[in-house]
């Protein structure tokens, strides 16, 4: 699923795979963006006791409506992967939902399954509210019941808590990650998350055939391939990430940026799509092998669910007793985010050992940090610069101390 802005109707679309427009959520998105009003039930009870409800238009503020639309596209790619194991339910039909599955998107996906607070679920809520009621208003579906249940509303009390584990897997930790993924795939997702810093979407970034940005071309994975193999001494190879496929701002596009490929990391990629990738004409190097989208490009949020099914493996062999004990354990607080930062923290802690600078000396003005931005697609000016700096230089330390204590070991 793709979301797009239109310049003539000046509010965000949604798009299917194919390029075809999602009709539903692109007129709520329209209706929303133009008069900022959404639909609440209101409930009166009469003199006899009896119960009326209707619908009734509600003004919000601008930024509500980004709000909204934010956990509306969330829920939509939800769905779209939800769709892979259940054939009952499709972006096609998702406007007749039963309140069955919304509420288990709610509580067992949000809540359980992500971690969500029970502040961030009601914004959920909220948001999916205002759609369904909207698509009720217009006669699409029926109102909705939606709704924390209270077997999970402890639980999402206790999910503000604060996570305790540390934003940093040592190289040992992430080895031992890839070699419990299920196939080459799923092994390169994540391996683009802690070798080259890659965000879970920006996977879908990586095309196989060369491309033009501005009038200047740059090599597609084929091409990559082609000159690893006729440069044998060659050890590192540059792809252009554009900044379509990276994180971004509302109504634009993200960072571009160089991301760099070892000969190891490319000839595994090699690997993939000499041995298991479909044959397929799609462009984007990763693909779904499944059976409803084979062929297909995977989601943007592909490789976070490959970490999260891969954790339950490495965690489940941890308790038996089956992995090493004498190095950092995985914790259930990590996230494949945690990948990434993982890749940045020792980008961070090399450059500024070989700068001959003190990590807790590292500033946001620093060579050592604006490379690190570079190579992370961060913005290294404004406000939050100081603040990522402190995170990484919290990490290094986190990474020194498993460092001497493996030593010791």
């Amino acid at each position: 699923m793709l979301e797009v802005d239109s310049k003539k109707y000046k509010t965000p679309l949604f798009i299917c795979d194919d390029l075809t427009l999602m009709l539903l959520p692109s007129c709520f998105s329209h209706s929303l963006t133009k008069n900022q009003t959404i639909y609440v039930l209101e409930r009166k009870v009469g003199k006899k006791g009896f119960v009326t409800q209707k619908l009734k238009e509600n003004q919000i503020k601008r930024q509500q409506v980004e709000l909204i639309l934010e956990k509306l596209r969330n829920f939509l790619q939800w769905i779209e992967e939800y769709a892979l194991s259940n054939s009952e339910v499709s972006i096609a039909t998702h406007h007749n939902l039963s309140n069955k599955i919304l509420n288990y998107y709610i509580n067992d996906i949000l809540i359980d399954k992500l971690k969500k607070s029970e502040g961030v679920v009601q914004k959920h809520v909220s948001a999916l509210k205002a759609y369904y009621n909207y698509l009720a208003n217009a006669g699409f579906t029926n109102i909705k019941n939606l709704m924390i249940e209270p077997r999970l509303q402890e639980q999402a009390r206790d999910n503000k808590k604060p996570r305790t584990a540390v934003k940093y897997l040592t190289p040992e930790l992430r080895s031992i990650i890839y070699q419990n993924t299920s196939c080459i795939r799923d092994e390169l997702l994540l391996k683009t998350g802690g070798e080259v810093g890659l965000r879970s979407k920006e996977n879908v970034g990586i095309l196989l055939n060369d491309f033009e940005v501005g009038n200047k071309k740059h090599k597609g994975l084929l091409s990559l391939f082609k000159e690893m193999k006729d440069n044998p001494t060659k050890d590192e190879f540059i792809f252009y990430l554009q900044g379509k496929y990276t994180k971004a701002p509302r109504n634009g596009f993200g960072l571009p940026r160089n991301i760099f490929f070892t000969r190891e990391l490319l000839l595994r990629m090699k690997e993939y799509y000499d041995k298991e990738r479909p044959e397929s004409d799609s462009d984007h190097f990763f693909l779904n092998n499944d059976t409803v989208y084979f062929g297909t490009k995977i989601s943007v949020k592909r490789a976070s669910l490959v970490f999260t099914d891969v954790c339950k493996i490495v965690l489940e062999k941890q308790k038996k007793g089956m992995l090493p004990l004498d190095g950092q354990l995985l914790e259930k607080g990590h996230t494949h985010h945690v990948l990434r930062h993982s890749f940045g923290t020792d980008k961070f802690y090399y450059l500024a050992e070989s700068h001959q600078i003190a990590i807790d000396n590292v500033t946001a003005t620093s060579i050592v940090y604006l490379t690190v931005a570079r190579l992370m697609g961060h913005n290294a000016e404004g406000e939050y610069a100081s603040k990522t700096t402190k995170k990484y230089i919290r990490s290094c330390n986190i990474k020194k101390d498993f460092e001497e204590k493996q030593q010791w070991f």
